[in-house]
């Protein structure tokens, strides 16, 4: 029998301490596991912000919010969208920008979207371009989709330009379908088929469109910042090393989410608020983003 601090202690005594050493650090352990199984599931909203600086900004669009929307796939946050239209209120923007895909090819309901425009109609400027998921499902979902945007003034940029005005000075937001094309290789398809839209010289242009990975393709074109999505964040977020997957199943795709630069232009990615597939997004809430412009002195 062993002494400790002059006290014998039975070898019972010592495995009993054993075992309940044990069952703690097993305890921990499923706790650790449990908790990390629910933050990679959660999926409440999450609000991203991002602050942009641009040559030439106009004085007055210092401090200029966007709103950024994307990817709904007619999700619901709260009843009737109470929970994503308390979010975007509380941001106070200036305007709200859709970047696509907000009906879904396989669920074909509207009415998410609807509550969602019909809570900012005359108060806050909107205006969205359509993602695949938008143009590839049925006509008439489509069809659904656009009168909802005109009854409630979404402005729709189909291969167009929109002026936005303040106190005399003026930015410019360009807007483009999503192409007719799947595939891996969407940067060579608008290489060999670029958009027909042409920036203003000497002025601050800004490019809504729905594909992040087309981004090489568009740096080039002469847009100081774009707003896109697409790529629903990578699917699956692994901690410290971006997306998994794209929406063509490349793995550890570029463009997955959050701010990018090449060839002058930036770029907001959007990880999206819904899901197209039946994997469940991992480490990727849903995603609510905010721009502020500032002035690159």
């Amino acid at each position: 029998m062993e002494k400790t601090f002059g006290v014998p202690v039975s070898k019972s005594k010592k495995r009993r301490a054993r075992r309940i050493r044990r069952a703690l650090i097993s305890l921990l352990i499923l706790a650790a596991l449990a908790a990390t199984v629910v933050t990679a599931l959660w999926d409440g909203l999450s609000v991203s912000k991002f602050s942009v600086a641009i040559e030439q900004l106009p004085s007055e669009f210092f401090g200029y919010r966007i709103a950024l929307i994307a990817d709904l796939h007619c999700a619901r946050f709260g009843e009737s969208q109470k929970e994503l239209i308390a979010e975007i209120q509380a941001l106070q923007p200036d305007i709200i920008v859709i970047a696509g895909d907000m009906i879904d090819q396989t669920l074909c309901d509207p009415e998410p979207t609807r509550e969602l425009c019909s809570a900012f109609s005359n108060q806050i400027p909107m205006y969205a371009v359509l993602g695949n998921h938008d143009l590839w499902g049925d006509k008439s979902d489509l069809r659904t989709l656009l009168e909802i945007y005109e009854t409630y003034n979404v402005t729709v940029l189909r291969n167009d330009c929109a002026e936005i005005t303040r106190n005399g000075q003026t930015i410019y937001l360009y807007g483009a379908d999503d192409p007719a094309y799947w595939g891996s290789d969407t940067v060579g398809f608008l290489t060999e088929q670029p958009l027909a839209l042409s920036p203003v010289s000497d002025a601050v242009n800004l490019l809504l469109y729905h594909r992040a990975n087309a981004f090489p393709a568009l740096s080039s074109s002469g847009f100081d910042l774009i707003l896109a999505s697409h790529m629903h964040g990578g699917q699956v977020r692994i901690p410290f090393l971006g997306g998994l997957i794209s929406p063509t199943r490349d793995y550890f795709p570029d463009y997955t989410a959050g701010h990018y630069e090449e060839n002058g232009t930036q770029m907001i990615v959007s990880r999206g608020l819904g899901n197209s597939v039946s994997v469940p997004r991992i480490f990727n809430a849903p995603e609510l983003v905010l721009i502020t412009l500032e002035c690159d002195n």
